[in-house]
């Protein structure tokens, strides 16, 4: 940001898309699974911004998916829902929300080692592509997706026209548990992560009801 340029890095070892990024240490940036070629990979490729190498972390646990949400707080990154791939029917592919949410507690002695574990899912079903972040207060924010997994467009891979929601929630590391925040002014789907901005984080673009593209931001006062 100093200079206002970009600088290439080191390729991923293996290519990924609709992963999640977090960072740690200001150094170690984990891509966690994801979508690889053909299908989903439970990976979890770390990057050392110092060495500028890529090894491999502990795998996810859960199963492999895209389009999931997630971020980190000090050591802990929690990483929440995401569409997995289903076995094929009538040799059709087939995909399916995975209800399902997992932290992570880094080794600092070897940030390649990650100590997963399950935890309690937030109230309602698996929202797909919510914004997300961490805090340095302890907590992980999520907002917005959609319970119905879509395609570009916005129509639902079972042809249903998806819907947003406006629901935040967070995850309180100390206490292992979850709360249910006020809800932004707006429903909004298909983002990725929330940008702490001053004292609030800010929700950008996305998509809106009737699989409208918002071009609006929106500063959201979390803490």
């Amino acid at each position: 940001p100093d200079s206002l340029q970009y600088t290439e890095l080191p390729p991923m070892p293996v290519p990924v898309d609709d992963a999640v990024a977090v960072v740690y240490a200001d150094r170690y940036i984990y891509l966690v699974s994801g979508w690889h070629d053909t299908d989903n990979v439970d990976l979890v490729q770390l990057l050392d911004l110092e060495t500028l190498s890529w090894s491999r972390a502990t795998g996810f646990p859960g199963p492999p998916v895209f389009g999931h949400a997630g971020g980190i707080s000090g050591q802990t990154p929690v990483i929440c829902d995401g569409v997995k791939v289903v076995p094929k029917t009538d040799g059709t592919r087939q995909f399916s929300a995975s209800r399902a949410c997992f932290k992570g507690q880094i080794n600092a002695a070897n940030p390649n080692k990650i100590e997963w574990e399950r935890i309690e899912h937030p109230p309602g079903p698996a929202r797909y592509r919510m914004a997300a972040t961490g805090s340095p207060t302890g907590r992980i924010y999520f907002a917005g997706g959609s319970d119905n997994p879509y395609n570009y467009n916005g129509i639902g891979y079972d042809g249903v026209p998806s819907s947003p929601s406006s629901e935040v929630f967070a995850y309180d590391v100390a206490s292992s548990s979850w709360l249910q925040l006020a809800s932004m002014p707006f429903a909004s789907m298909d983002h990725r992560a929330l940008l702490p901005l001053h004292d609030g984080y800010l929700l950008v673009g996305g998509m809106g009801s009737g699989q409208t593209v918002l071009n609006r931001t929106l500063l959201l006062d979390l803490e």
